[in-house]
């Protein structure tokens, strides 16, 4: 084989590996999640309106309007319900926002000046971890930090030039929706969220993972039950085990049979790239 032909194997080989890199990531490890949720949504996934969603969860107003109760008003234990969902929903958004964070940090490497987000971010954390976990959040301190670093997909009062800058935060959304490893929590978190959506407002019963197995490269396997799958009646307990196990059995088929085919691919370049 020419040394022209060879080349072009070596660069196409490149090309492949580079593109998978990110796939891989997501694929190397299999997880299996089995849940029981009232209803389940058709809508297809708009990466746009699921970021548009979840930010919103910031929004003072957010819990009032989607009609979960205040916890201060309510008895025990639909007190503590109403905080623990309240408590979900937020996660929800701390996830997303620290995938930016980490996505700042990589940037971050590629200049001297640090970003003053990542140097917010890092002082909310810590000012978190120093102070009494009841933080009230008229505190003039936290209220400067806990100011979101995802940018804003819509207007912010507090600023002065709004257009231009709706027009610059809705560019840097624009490239966080073509970054792989974004726009792959975004989708989670957009799931997790719908789950959460379909429950009761006064419960966060229904959002349960009541079975999990992640199935590692490496041939580690964790399973994990949620204790309450364990205090169902034995029928629904079964039912619920059935169905979590064959779609082990299913995942695993789908997940060795991508692996093998991108490995096929990868070898075959190489030895082309051989010859």
């Amino acid at each position: 084989m020419s040394n022209q032909i060879q080349e072009q194997a070596r660069d196409l080989l490149g090309k492949i590996v580079s593109s998978v890199h990110g796939l891989v990531d997501d694929i190397t490890a299999l997880e299996v999640n089995t849940m029981v949720v009232e209803q389940i949504t058709g809508a297809k996934f708009n990466a746009w309106q699921a970021y548009e969603e979840i930010y919103s969860i910031k929004d003072k107003d957010y819990f009032h309007v989607k009609g979960i109760p205040n916890p201060e008003i309510l008895p025990e234990p639909e007190k503590t319900q109403a905080y623990e969902l309240q408590k979900l929903y937020k996660s929800l958004f701390s996830q997303l926002e620290k995938e930016y964070f980490y996505i700042l940090l990589e940037k971050s490497t590629e200049t001297s000046d640090p970003d003053p987000r990542i140097v917010r971010y890092q002082e909310r954390l810590k000012y978190e971890l120093e102070n009494d976990p009841n933080i009230l959040p008229e505190d003039p301190v936290y209220i400067k930090l806990a100011r979101p670093i995802l940018p804003a997909p819509t207007p912010v009062a507090d600023e002065e030039d709004h257009q231009n800058n709706l027009r610059q935060r809705w560019k840097e959304i624009e490239q966080l929706l073509n970054n792989g490893k974004f726009i792959r929590t975004l989708r989670k978190m957009s799931e997790l969220k719908a789950a959460l959506d379909g429950g009761h407002i006064n419960s966060v019963d229904i959002d349960i993972i009541y079975a999990q197995t992640v199935m590692q490269l490496d041939g580690d396997i964790i399973s994990r039950y949620h204790k309450k799958l364990f205090q169902l009646p034995e029928g629904d307990r079964d039912l619920i085990l059935k169905i979590h196990n064959e779609g082990i059995v299913a995942g695993e088929k789908q997940w060795r049979g991508t692996l093998e085919f991108l490995i096929g691919i990868i070898q075959n370049i190489a030895k082309l790239s051989q010859q």
